[in-house]
């Protein structure tokens, strides 16, 4: 079974049936209600423009930006820096910071020049521990610098939180994460297009994308791609509980750690939505084609018949040089001369979802026509749709996220946080 976009094409090696209406009609309710502003921000020119305003007045004092962020603050971003960005190039524009790690921050700061290099702090809530601690670490190394607190960004929600009054309180510039988009929902928003936007990736056609996907979701109901998606993943969701998101192109395994992170938070719940136990979930395991053909195949081939598969592709670029010939007579090189590295991971990728199919596994394929902004903003939206129908399919709540709040309260229990007891 297959439908496509222009961008980004989903097929099946096994059959599904549609979602049912209800779905649709429980979705497009909770939008009603103001519960999904995701699916709003590729319309919110107004944002938009205070992003893209901010991103060229900080291009104005700063090469480079430091982002500390954690989780939906980070995630969706490496996924955007990673798809546009080279890894190879030592002088990266935009470095994240999301983790507590002395080294790493020492390491930082350590190669960067305070004089030419922002830090933009991206916490929803205004209290999670790690971006916080690690924003501290930086403040005084920035607000020393030339550029003092100017150059530092908060990305907070509008109101409320003490980052937000901080914000406020020390005239720092600063964007609204809409109250409505949750963090693992929320790379479209300043979250992400802020220091993408930075880093110079066309932000307005990630947008243009996501819109696309909206309109074709509202216009075509249980046939549009994204219902699509949801259809296929669900009907495999209690059988397998282990989906591999497996990208056969480097640039797109932090989308697929991405993925990981959405996927595994919104639907890994322990009660429905009337508050019946319910224990539901499936686990996401990020794969880098062709690297863990090498090391996790072998398990999905022969291991336990637990795991679905999605793979996902990208067209090779034919511009790419040809690997020279000369080397007849060694049969393990000599086929591959006259083909380009790119054709053969994408022999790579259709062969080994053969071979998956072959065996009893099945198998998802999402094809990105292009490597481009536009079509990257069709994927993160067509997931993020797919994942919450997925989830009021499955009668649970895809947007809370109450087991990861008992971790942060033992967490500020133990550094004595005032209003936190064991």
């Amino acid at each position: 079974m297959s439908t496509e976009l222009p961008g980004l094409g989903f097929r099946t090696s096994y059959h599904f049936a549609p979602l049912q209406e209800r779905i649709i009609d429980s979705f497009i309710e909770w939008e009603k209600d103001g519960k999904l502003g995701f699916m709003e921000l590729p319309e919110d020119s107004e944002l938009l423009t205070e992003t893209l305003r901010l991103a060229d007045t900080s291009r104005k004092y700063a090469d480079r930006m430091i982002v500390c962020g954690i989780g939906g603050s980070s995630l969706g971003l490496r996924a955007l820096l990673s798809a546009f960005s080279s890894s190879l190039d030592k002088k990266e524009t935009v470095i994240i910071a999301d983790s507590p790690d002395w080294a790493s921050i020492s390491e930082m700061t350590s190669c960067m020049d305070p004089d030419r290099t922002s830090v933009t702090v991206i916490t929803k809530s205004g209290g999670t521990a790690e971006t916080l601690s690690v924003f501290l670490s930086l403040y005084g190394w920035i607000s020393e610098s030339v550029n003092g607190e100017s150059g530092i960004t908060v990305i907070t929600d509008p109101e409320k939180g003490d980052l937000r009054r901080l914000a406020s309180d020390r005239n720092w510039s600063s964007l609204p994460v809409p109250p409505s988009v949750g963090g693992r929902f929320s790379v479209l928003s300043p979250v992400g297009l802020f220091p993408a936007a930075f880093a110079k990736i066309d932000v307005k056609a990630l947008l243009s994308g996501a819109r696309t996907v909206a309109a074709d979701f509202r216009e075509r109901s249980t046939a549009s791609l994204a219902a699509s998606i949801a259809a296929g993943f669900l009907s495999n969701f209690s059988k397998y509980p282990v989906h591999a998101m497996f990208p056969y192109n480097d640039r797109l395994f932090d989308t697929a750690l991405w993925f990981s992170q959405l996927w595994g938070e919104s639907l890994g719940k322990k009660m429905d939505l009337s508050g019946r136990p319910t224990q539901t979930g499936q686990t996401p395991l990020a794969c880098r084609g062709p690297a863990d053909q090498h090391s996790l195949l072998q398990l999905f081939m022969e291991g336990p018949r637990d795991k679905t598969v999605t793979i996902l592709t990208t067209e090779p670029d034919m511009n790419a040089p040809r690997i020279p010939a000369g080397f007849e007579g060694y049969p393990s090189l000599s086929y591959l001369s006259g083909i380009t590295p790119d054709e053969l991971r994408s022999a790579e990728a259709e062969a080994t979802g053969k071979a998956l199919q072959e065996n009893g596994i099945p198998v998802s394929y999402l094809e990105m026509k292009k490597l481009d902004e536009r079509t990257l903003g069709e994927l993160i939206m067509s997931l993020e749709i797919a994942t919450v129908l997925t989830g009021l399919a499955l009668d649970i709540n895809p947007l809370d996220q109450p087991g990861v709040e008992r971790g942060k309260y033992l967490t500020y229990a133990a550094l004595n946080r005032p209003g936190y007891e064991a």
